[in-house]
């Protein structure tokens, strides 16, 4: 996985848990695990939009 950048949502394909990166990751080979298995940055959707 690539770096990860801060803003990013990482979602967790087992069991649905979310997280939000709060800090750019440096790393080449960014790997953030969650059931054993690498999490993936979740897309955005149009109805992701804060309102304020």
């Amino acid at each position: 996985m690539e770096p990860v950048n801060k803003g990013a949502v990482l979602v967790c394909s087992e069991c649905g848990v979310e997280l939000e990166v709060i800090k750019n990751c440096e790393c080449s080979n960014c790997e953030i695990v969650c059931c054993g298995k690498a999490m993936e940055v979740k897309e955005k959707s149009s109805g992701d939009s804060c309102c304020c």
